[in-house]
């Protein structure tokens, strides 16, 4: 029984460790970011980070937080590292295409004045992430050379055997920008020899960000059944199942208002379902390209139905933080801690976290890695407090 105790401490101060570590490499790298380089057709120019952008605006966020709103019309020129993206004007449309320059270069150096030849210089491995950004982009092998030639003649120069785009001779036009995407993915784990056991899960997500909200959804099914050597009888260990939908609205840019809706499934614990309804305020403390950290809190409604109609049901707090990490291009790193405490009983509150990493193979084709801490500190009769799992699924993206 010692040992038991000794090695879950042990357990619980490794992940404390890990998640501190993977913190600090967070702050380390949060500096790490390109700013932009916006120049208008007057020559001037304006540093700051594209955080959106709509059919008539560019909106870019300066080092004091404070941020402009460009029309289309009067820029020139954006540049950052080593990507040039084009914008041609057709009247009203917007077309863009990427120029690709072997150095970084800045808009200081481009000698363009009108919006009718070129507009904006943008990197390849974020206009992938800017809904904005990833209809009507038509990219183009472009090298050091052209570029000169576009300093020289105020033109941007097509490199040499490559064609013009759609995008630049005006053939195509722009596609309303995706506002959502979504996940699915699933595992298997097939044990047998001294233990002989199956377990499978599924998991989904969904999310549509626009201008002034936000809609989120995610579900998770888990199952195992560990057959008893013995008896030759199959024994369901794992049964649940949870989803949660959130709705975001944005007051300004970080202050946000939300209402989060939660259930579970718990056939192991007896628990026909549970329901916690909570509204609140947020806020976004870290709104970056690849950096994101938000917290929030608020009232929640708890009800519970478990086998034998056995309800019970509590009013209390509800507070959550969420950080996600874009490490590379094809790789994220998330975690997320939801904290909900009864009014009425002390003792009477739960813990879900959750930290996980997750890879794209391809554009379409995912593996995840994660790993899932609930803690109750009133379970059921004979119910542990804390339940954990580690899961790894392949899945797909939409």
């Amino acid at each position: 029984m010692l040992n038991k105790m000794i090695i879950r401490i042990i357990k619980r101060r490794m992940y404390k460790l890990i998640f501190v570590f993977l913190a600090v490499v967070y702050l380390c790298l949060m500096d790490r970011v390109f700013c932009e380089e916006v120049k208008t057709i007057d020559g001037d120019i304006i540093v700051g980070e594209v955080v959106g952008a709509d059919e008539d605006y560019l909106s870019i966020r300066h080092s004091g937080d404070s941020i402009s709103f460009l029309h289309w019309r009067i820029i020139s020129l954006i540049s950052r590292d080593k990507e040039v993206i084009i914008l041609n004007h057709e009247g009203t449309q917007k077309k863009f295409s990427i120029l690709t320059t072997a150095n970084s270069l800045s808009a200081k150096d481009m000698n363009l004045m009108t919006t009718d030849k070129v507009s904006d210089i943008y990197p390849e491995e974020t206009h992938g992430r800017r809904p904005f950004f990833e209809h009507g982009v038509k990219q183009t092998a472009q090298t050091a050379a052209s570029v000169s030639d576009t300093q020289k003649t105020g033109q941007p120069g097509a490199p040499a055997g490559v064609p013009e785009t759609k995008a630049a001779t005006g053939q195509s036009s722009s596609p309303p920008p995706k506002t959502w995407k979504g996940s699915i993915g699933a595992g298997v784990n097939i044990k047998d020899g001294n233990t002989e056991s199956t377990s499978m899960h599924a998991k989904g997500e969904y999310s549509r960000e626009r201008n002034r909200d936000n809609i989120y959804f995610d579900a998770f099914a888990r199952y195992e059944v560990v057959t008893n050597r013995d008896t030759d009888v199959d024994e369901e260990t794992i049964n649940e199942q949870r989803a949660t939908m959130k709705y975001e609205y944005k007051h300004t840019l970080r202050l946000y208002s939300f209402f989060n809706q939660y259930f579970e499934h718990d056939e192991i614990e007896n628990l026909n379902y549970r329901l916690i309804s909570s509204p609140g305020i947020g806020f976004r403390f870290i709104l970056k390209e690849a950096l994101k950290y938000k917290a929030e809190g608020g009232p929640a409604y708890t009800y519970e139905r478990f086998h034998g109609d056995i309800t019970e049901e509590a009013l209390g707090i509800r507070v959550g933080q969420y950080f996600d990490w874009q490490i590379l291009p094809t790789t994220a790193f998330y975690a997320k801690t939801e904290y909900i405490q009864s009014a009425e009983e002390r003792d009477d509150w739960r813990l879900d976290s959750g930290v996980g990493i997750k890879h794209n193979l391809t554009k379409s084709l995912l593996v995840n890695l994660e790993l899932l801490d609930q803690y109750d500190n009133t379970p059921g009769d004979g119910k542990e407090k804390e339940d954990r799992a580690i899961i790894g699924s392949v899945g797909y993206n939409f």
